[in-house]
C-alpha cells in the first residue's frame, strides 16, 4: 500500500511535465505553421506566376503533342503528371519556408506517440516534396508516343511513384483525413484560448492559399490540354 501512494506522489510532477511539455510542443508547431502560412500567402502572386509559366512552357515546347493519343490508363497518366507538375510549380518560390517549417516540426514531440508520428511524417512529407525533381512533360509525351503509345518511359512511371510514396501518408484513418486535420484536432487538448484564435487564422491563410492556387491550376491545365490538343487532362 506505501509502495502504491508512494508512485502516486511520483507520477504526479511527471504527469504535470508531460503536460508541460505537450503545451510547449504545440505553441511551437502554432508558431511555425503561422508563419509558413503567412509566407504562403505572401508569396501567393508569384506562386500563380510560377504555375502560368510552367503551363505556358509545356505549351509551347510540345504544342498538340497528345492529339492522337489514345484516351486510355496511360493517358490518364500522363494528365496526371502534368497537373502535378503544375501544382507543384511552387517549389521555387517556397522551398525555403517548407524546410524551414519541415525543420522545426520535426524536432517536437508529445506524450502522444500518434501525434508525434503524424507531425513527423508531416515535416518528412515537406521536405521530399521540396527535393522532388519536377519532369519533362513533352519529352516523357514524346517518348510515349514512341513506343507506339504501348508504354510510358520509365521517368513519367518513376516520376508518379514518388509522388504517390510522398503522398502516401497524406490521409490517415478509416475516415481518410487529412493528416493535417487530424494533427489540429489532436493539437486541440493543449491550445489555449488565444492560441486558438491564431489557429483560425493560420487556417484562413491557407485556406485562401488553396483556394487561388487551386483554381489557377485548373485554369492552367485547362488552358495545357487546349493547347496539347485534347479537351481534357
Amino acid at each position: 500500500m506505501l509502495a502504491c501512494v508512494g508512485s502516486l506522489f511520483v507520477s504526479a510532477p511527471a504527469l504535470a511535465a508531460g503536460r508541460a511539455g505537450d503545451v510547449a510542443a504545440t505553441q511551437a508547431y502554432l508558431r511555425a505553421s503561422e508563419v509558413y502560412e503567412r509566407s504562403a500567402s505572401a508569396e501567393l502572386g508569384a506562386d500563380v506566376a510560377e504555375v502560368e509559366t510552367r503551363e505556358s512552357e509545356i505549351a509551347g515546347a510540345c504544342p498538340s503533342a497528345l492529339t492522337y493519343a489514345p484516351r486510355d490508363s496511360a493517358f490518364g497518366e500522363i494528365g496526371d503528371e502534368a497537373s502535378t507538375t503544375l501544382f507543384d510549380a511552387d517549389v521555387a518560390t517556397m522551398s525555403v519556408a517548407r524546410l524551414a517549417f519541415a525543420r522545426t516540426i520535426d524536432r517536437l514531440s508529445w506524450s502522444d506517440r500518434r501525434l508525434t508520428r503524424l507531425v513527423r511524417g508531416l515535416a518528412a512529407e515537406e521536405v521530399a516534396g521540396v527535393r522532388l525533381a519536377l519532369p519533362d512533360v513533352c519529352a516523357d509525351i514524346e517518348a510515349w508516343k514512341a513506343s507506339a503509345y504501348a508504354t510510358l518511359p520509365q521517368s513519367s512511371i518513376s516520376f508518379l511513384a514518388r509522388v504517390a510514396a510522398i503522398e502516401s501518408g497524406s490521409y490517415v484513418g478509416p475516415a481518410e483525413e487529412s493528416r493535417e486535420t487530424v494533427i489540429m484536432r489532436l493539437l486541440g487538448r493543449y491550445e489555449s484560448r488565444g492560441e486558438k484564435r491564431v489557429t483560425k487564422r493560420a487556417e484562413r491563410h491557407e485556406q485562401r492559399t488553396r483556394r487561388v492556387l487551386g483554381t489557377a491550376v485548373e485554369a492552367a491545365l485547362a488552358r495545357l490540354a487546349t493547347a496539347l490538343g485534347v479537351s481534357a487532362l
